[in-house]
C-alpha cells in the first residue's frame, strides 16, 4: 500500500528535478522520512526537544 505522503512528496520531488524516474524519487523520499524519524527517536529518547532546523 502506497501512503499518501509518499504519493505527494515523490511527484513534488519529481516536479523540482530534470532525470529522476519515479522509483529513484520514492526511494529519496522514504530515505529522508527514515532519516527524519530515527532522529526524531533518538532526540526524545535523549530528552531533546525538536530541534528544528
Amino acid at each position: 500500500m502506497t501512503t499518501n505522503w509518499l504519493t505527494e512528496f515523490t511527484d513534488e520531488l519529481m516536479r523540482l528535478t530534470d532525470g529522476l524516474d519515479r522509483q529513484r524519487a520514492a526511494d529519496f523520499v522514504r530515505k529522508v522520512y527514515e532519516a527524519g524519524r530515527k532522529a526524531g527517536r533518538e532526540e526524545e529518547a535523549s530528552g531533546q526537544e525538536h530541534s528544528g532546523w
